[in-house]
């Protein structure tokens, strides 16, 4: 795997608020991308809870189309309240950003989720209002977007208490 490091875009730190979200890129530094994702969240007292079983069993995968919209959620959504009314709107630049997010990630990225519309496959809705999740966090509510790729894992989560 690569040893070189791994940054968000400079455009991810107005985009994903550090009280409810937690965004990072990771280097690829084990060959099972599980690991990977449990090494860049160990930091983080809000992702404490999760364990790295739960993680494998919980995940789906969905299309790299999907990905935008569920990092939009991640970014300026609510888990308890639904999904701001902004993210049924275009928005020029947070979406440029959203995109160069996920395509740091590097090619032939696949993305996964514990949000439950994936089951839906390519008609899932991650913006509906009501949905469910295989939740991870513990005691918070939490939806993760995590991008795999040969050179790098992006992880973007957010969590909120119920």
């Amino acid at each position: 795997m690569t040893e070189s490091r791994a940054e968000l875009p400079v455009c991810a730190r107005g985009c994903f608020d550090g009280r409810s979200c937690f965004a990072a890129l990771a280097a690829r530094g084990e060959s099972d991308w599980h690991d990977t994702v449990m090494n860049t969240i160990q930091g983080s007292p809000a992702l404490r809870q999760v364990d790295s079983g739960e993680l494998r069993d919980s995940l789906l995968e969905i299309f790299p189309t999907q990905a935008l919209e569920l990092a939009g959620l991640i970014s300026v959504g609510s888990l308890l309240y639904g999904p701001h009314p902004s993210l049924r709107v275009p928005n020029a630049e947070r979406d440029a950003c959203l995109r160069e997010v996920l395509g740091a990630v590097g090619d032939s990225a696949r993305f996964f989720t514990n949000h439950g519309h994936a089951e839906d496959g390519a008609e899932a809705d991650f913006l509906a209002s009501s949905f469910h999740a295989n939740v991870l966090a513990g005691p918070t509510i939490d939806i993760c977007l995590i991008g795999v790729s040969d050179e790098n894992v992006l992880v973007l989560w957010r969590f909120e208490d119920d």
